[in-house]
């Protein structure tokens, strides 16, 4: 057995669960060219009689045949008397399965031949081998166009290794290395290793898209594997008990995956997207279990406090809790983008608990924590839940406030979190926190007119003039009515493709200005006037929202640490 075969087997044995098994083995029959028909989570809760999984597909002896599955898993991987014999067990599968007809409108579903599949990751133990083999042939002989097989692991490693893993991941020595480097290393970081972005790109690069009238098998392939890798992730995180993992490599793949979608501008390809909405309702799920596991706890009083965090909690605790708010946000956006505003009540309820338990959400330590405060204050707009949103906006100003007033410093503008780490433990500011300027104000200086607390507005405003702060909001160059497009250096991709891939720069700061004639404060009123007359000064014809994913734009800032881009908030100004 080759290392590529090694890695597959422990990869397969490691599957403790048998929804595990019932999830990735799906994946491995579409690699095969088989037509799913049902799968196991379809039917939770029903009786399958024996037939965990129905598909049609082609026979090793070249035959189109009908297939039911029987997946057995977690416990009972291994085929013992006790498993065999039991209530619910293999031979009851076996007689439920040929006797009871799965209704199917597939074309002459009903006079395809037969074949029953026993699957487990696991060996067969003792004489019952010889009890299974023999009640195969009673039933072959006595059914008409019905046969019977046993995958076991031995089985599943030649098909996974050669159908799934080997048709991409395992290939050559260079994406075994890095395959088995991001396992091994997976709970070694916070963020993602550069073994699995360098996979990632590998595995988008080995073929060129060439258009063509039905999808290639080799990019079928490349579909498949990139669902694999996902499961995989999953599994693993699993393992240590830590779906931040999965989140954080499965929102990677989502993003990579889209991002190749618009550079090859198949967005409206439907055949493609199929593969991407399973990846991307992959991820959801993935999301829904992280929060449904931590919800309860970010409920309670300083929740999302690690009291093992020591002193770095008075760092960690904010930029944990902020970090937590990004994607609960990005959740609800993605609930509400699919299902409408229906739980739009107990999403507002679960927001405000989160912030009220966890005082620390209204305390930013860098600039790009406007991300979820501009997302709180969009979903409270969203919820109609004005006073809420004017409850939390007030709330940040005064700790961004206190903060400058009392301790000498604003959210660092170059958004270093070991700069502000560096500036608690010793007092001084290092050399590269900034300070002087914050795009972080002058975002919250226009939520103060769309919220219309000009009472706020005023006393911010001479804050900001006390303390000479420069105010500027970042703006790309590729707007519609852009005069500065001939300043954009990225030209090989448009705002979008940078934006799903990196860290998005191509841009200018647009200054924003509390006064008129250069020394006469600027009112309420005349402030919202020059607002609203730069309303239209960043507009954009997004591909992704024409394609159905708005929500997704989201999920590039988040994980790219871009700031959001004026249209994100400006729409909502009256």
């Amino acid at each position: 057995m080759d290392i590529k075969n090694i890695i597959v087997k422990e990869y397969l044995e490691s599957l403790t669960e048998k929804n595990e098994l019932n999830r990735i083995f799906p994946i491995l029959l579409e690699s095969m060219g088989f037509t799913i028909l049902s799968k196991p989570t379809e039917y939770i809760g029903l009786q399958e009689y024996g037939k965990d999984i129905v598909a049609v597909g082609i026979d090793e002896d070249k035959v189109k045949k009908r297939f039911y599955f029987e997946l057995k898993g977690g416990n009972e991987r291994d085929i013992t008397s006790t498993n065999f014999f039991g209530k619910d067990g293999i031979q009851d599968s076996i007689s439920q399965a040929s006797y009871n007809k799965f209704v199917s409108a597939f074309p002459e579903f009903d006079k395809l031949p037969l074949k029953i599949i026993i699957v487990h990751n696991g060996i067969i133990k003792g004489a019952v081998q010889s009890t299974l083999e023999g009640m195969f042939k009673t039933f072959e002989a006595s059914l008409k166009d019905t046969s019977f097989e046993r995958w076991d692991i031995s089985r599943l490693t030649l098909l996974f290794a050669d159908k799934l893993f080997g048709a991409y991941l395992l290939t050559d020595p260079v994406t075994t290395r890095l395959f088995n480097r991001i396992l091994v290393n997976l709970n070694v970081t916070d963020g993602i290793s550069s073994d699995y972005i360098q996979l990632i790109n590998i595995l988008f690069t080995k073929e060129e898209w060439k258009k063509s009238r039905k999808l290639p098998r080799k990019w079928v392939l490349l579909f498949e594997s990139l669902k694999l890798i996902g499961f995989v992730i999953y599994t693993e995180a699993n393992e240590y008990n830590n779906l931040e993992i999965a989140k954080r490599y499965i929102t990677h793949l989502v993003l990579a995956f889209w991002s190749w979608i618009l550079k090859n501008k198949l967005e409206k390809d439907k055949t493609v997207i199929k593969y991407f909405d399973q990846i991307l309702n992959f991820h959801y799920g993935v999301l829904n279990e992280y929060f449904n596991r931590t919800i309860n706890i970010a409920f309670l009083k300083d929740g999302l406090y690690s009291e093992n965090g020591g002193r770095y909690e008075q760092i960690g605790y904010p930029k944990r809790t902020f970090e937590y708010l990004e994607y609960f946000c990005f959740r609800i956006i993605v609930e509400r983008h699919y299902n409408g505003k229906g739980n739009d009540e107990l999403f507002n309820q679960q927001l405000v608990a989160i912030i009220n338990q966890n005082k620390v959400c209204t305390r930013p330590l860098i600039d790009l924590h406007s991300l979820p405060v501009i997302s709180i204050l969009n979903l409270f707009i969203e919820f109609d839940k004005l006073k809420n949103a004017q409850n939390y906006i007030t709330l940040v100003l005064q700790q961004i406030i206190y903060s400058k007033v009392n301790l000498g410093f604003l959210p660092d503008s170059n958004n270093s979190i070991e700069n502000v780490i560096k500036f608690i433990v010793t007092g001084i500011k290092p050399v590269y926190y900034s300070d002087s300027t914050s795009p972080l104000i002058s975002v919250l200086l226009e939520y103060l007119v769309i919220l219309n607390m000009e009472e706020e507005y005023n006393y911010l405003r001479d804050f900001i003039k006390e303390q000479k702060i420069d105010l500027g909001i970042f703006v790309p160059f590729h707007g519609i009515n852009s005069t500065s497009s001939h300043l954009i250096e990225d030209k090989n991709n448009d705002l979008e493709e940078q934006l799903f891939s990196k860290s998005f720069t191509d841009g200018y700061q647009s200054e924003t200005r509390l006064t008129q004639r250069f020394t006469t404060d600027l009112s309420f009123e005349d402030f919202k006037n020059r607002l609203v007359k730069k309303q239209n000064e960043f507009k954009y014809n997004y591909r992704t929202d024409e394609a159905g994913y708005p929500f997704l734009r989201e999920l590039a800032h988040l994980y790219f640490l871009t700031p959001y881009f004026p249209d994100k908030w400006r729409n909502y100004i009256f």
